[in-house]
């Protein structure tokens, strides 16, 4: 079963709400990480890194995870997680986008305008996490750098040599 994560400050509360809701109707194991309750107050870095690092430890742990973060501004958003190694935000209000970015950056958490349209915003969540991963030497190649950036900070090619086998990634543990 895919686990999803999910959070959102004040300005995607009540967005976020209906898209974990609606995720957990749909079969997905639903985790929430933000405020039990809308606080005008609240600040996104913290729910960014919630989410983000528990989408970590699942990957790390086989599990197929994924995060949701419904925040008034996605992309300041988005720059939040990425700082949780490993983490691969993206923000998108297109479905087709969404899944797209799976397999171009092995995008792991996805990050949502509170204010979307609540239809749109399923579909874009549900062609994120349904997505397959284009598993081609070159997108391993690429996911590799920016892998070994993020935490040698060297791109040194060592990864020219892979082979399509090497590359696939599967976080299934149904």
């Amino acid at each position: 079963m895919t686990r999803i994560h999910f959070a959102a400050d004040h300005g995607g509360y009540e967005l976020g709400r209906v898209l974990e809701t609606r995720a957990r109707t749909a079969g997905f194991e639903a985790v929430w990480h933000g405020a039990e309750e809308l606080d005008p107050g609240d600040d996104y870095p913290g729910f960014a890194v919630r989410v983000g690092t528990a989408v970590i430890e699942d990957q790390d742990a086989a599990v197929n995870a994924f995060g949701v973060l419904v925040f008034g501004e996605p992309e300041a958003g988005a720059v939040a997680a990425n700082k949780v190694a490993g983490v691969r935000a993206v923000t998108t209000s297109s479905p087709r986008t969404s899944g797209r970015l799976r397999g171009i950056v092995d995008a792991n958490v996805l990050v949502i305008d509170g204010v979307a349209w609540p239809e749109s915003a399923w579909l874009t969540l549900y062609a994120f996490v349904t997505a397959e991963g284009a598993a081609t030497v070159e997108r391993g190649r690429q996911i590799l750098q920016i892998e070994e950036y993020e935490t040698a900070g060297t791109i040194e090619g060592w990864a020219v040599q892979l082979e399509p086998e090497q590359i696939h990634r599967s976080y299934d543990n149904d």
